[in-house]
């Protein structure tokens, strides 16, 4: 017989990024690089956007919102290649700049509309790297605002010289990459030429990062966007929306430390997390969720039910602060789903010491609710489970189930 604790089997969804090592002329590592790794979910019509745009929104989802730029990075800058409609502003960039460097493409136009992205960006205090620059006239006025100036090695050929000498004339401090070193001796010429950082296959082969992930619904997304725009729907009825959807729900939580917003002790509930991201930021943040991917349906509905179950159970049985008692049945139930351990699944959630003690450990009076969840579950599977030290009567254990099925129900609905 199945441990109840684990819950339904999880769905089959993976969150891909790739990472290639940027290195100094001494061979140490000074940054990374995130590649797109799809896996092949993406239906452009649904967005009407690029597959461009739809890489960047799933690697910048993916670092925030799943794995945390800082476990990525080690704590070393992330360079993220950006398409027109992040540095236009069509598409929010709703992180820290911290550790973070746009790389503008080479496909982008670099017009006065991106010029203007440019040093809207850069005033937010983000980083900025010219991409693959190879003497293109139009691009030279975006060479004044950059940090970093990318060289590719193998399109550059012998003209490698001239145009480090153009980017150093256009803007002394930027400090340039040449990328595609496959040989010692292309890594000791580039050395010889003043060339501060260094990337290719010679130095690092990309990695390739995965985890296992509750999908995000579509349905979900668009609703919530049209509502937070809507300034007549309540915190409430956008929480309500959100809470319907444990892999978006997951994502919030943990974008919430991504942008800087979460308070030194921790944020305790989801409903927290949406008050501190505030409605702009949050409709941003479900855009990217959107626009890098969705299925139809966050899971099967009996891997939803589950979930739920446990997390209006858990709102029961703490009734002095049931948002906290619901976002932690979630968090507990989301981990088994996944086969994740609970520390390892909120890693970057800016959760409160108590919601940690309560997930990680089993402590305190949210983790006695789920304790006594757990041995109900265990009681309707016929699992031995140890005495809990809160009683879960049968009768709040169905209420939680009905309310559970009526969030289940309630995904396919139109709201009003």
């Amino acid at each position: 017989m199945s441990d109840p604790s684990k819950g339904p089997a999880a769905p089959e969804a993976r969150m891909r990024v790739g990472l290639q090592a940027i290195h100094a002329a001494d061979r140490s590592v000074v940054a990374h690089e995130l590649l797109f790794r799809a896996p092949g979910r993406h239906d452009a019509s649904l967005t009407g956007r690029s597959e461009h745009d739809h890489a960047t929104a799933q690697v910048i989802t993916a670092t925030f919102g799943e794995f945390g730029a800082a476990e990525l990075g080690d704590g070393k800058p992330l360079f993220l290649n950006t398409t027109r409609s992040f540095f236009t502003g069509e598409l929010p960039l709703p992180f820290s700049p911290d550790g973070v460097v746009l790389e503008l493409l080479e496909t982008v136009d670099v017009d006065h509309v991106v010029m203007q992205g440019i040093r809207r960006l850069r005033a937010r205090g983000f980083a900025i790297a010219v991409d693959d620059f190879d003497g293109e006239l139009h691009r030279v006025p975006a060479l004044r605002f950059a940090d970093y100036v990318k060289l590719d090695l193998e399109a550059s050929g012998d003209r490698l010289p001239g145009l480090v000498d153009l980017v150093r004339r256009a803007n002394p401090r930027a400090r340039l990459v040449v990328e595609r070193i496959e040989t010692v001796e292309q890594f000791e010429r580039c050395v010889a030429l003043g060339v501060e950082m260094f990337q290719g296959y010679l130095l690092h082969r990309p990695d390739i990062v995965q985890r296992q992930t509750l999908d995000a619904s579509h349905l979900t997304c668009v609703q919530l966007i049209a509502a937070l725009h809507d300034l007549r729907t309540s915190t409430e009825d956008v929480l309500r929306l959100l809470t319907h959807d444990p892999g978006l729900s997951l994502r919030i939580l943990k974008t919430v430390g991504s942008a800087a917003h979460a308070p030194r002790q921790g944020i305790t509930s989801l409903h927290q997390a949406v008050v501190l991201l505030g409605r702009r930021e949050l409709a941003s943040w479900v855009t990217l969720v959107l626009v890098g991917g969705t299925s139809t349906a966050a899971a099967r509905p009996d891997t939803l039910g589950w979930i739920f179950t446990r997390a209006e159970a858990c709102r029961a049985l703490a009734p002095e602060d049931p948002d906290a008692g619901f976002t932690v049945g979630l968090l507990s139930a989301a981990a088994a789903v996944l086969g994740a351990t609970p520390a390892d699944l909120t890693r970057g959630c800016s959760l409160s010491e108590e919601v940690q003690e309560a997930l990680v450990h089993g402590r305190g009076r949210l983790g006695a609710a789920v304790e006594a969840v757990v041995a109900q579950e265990g009681t309707a599977t016929g699992e031995p489970v140890a005495a809990p030290g809160v009683d879960l009567s049968a009768e709040v254990y169905l209420h939680a189930t009905l309310a559970a099925r009526s969030r289940v129900k309630s995904l396919s609905a139109v709201p009003a």
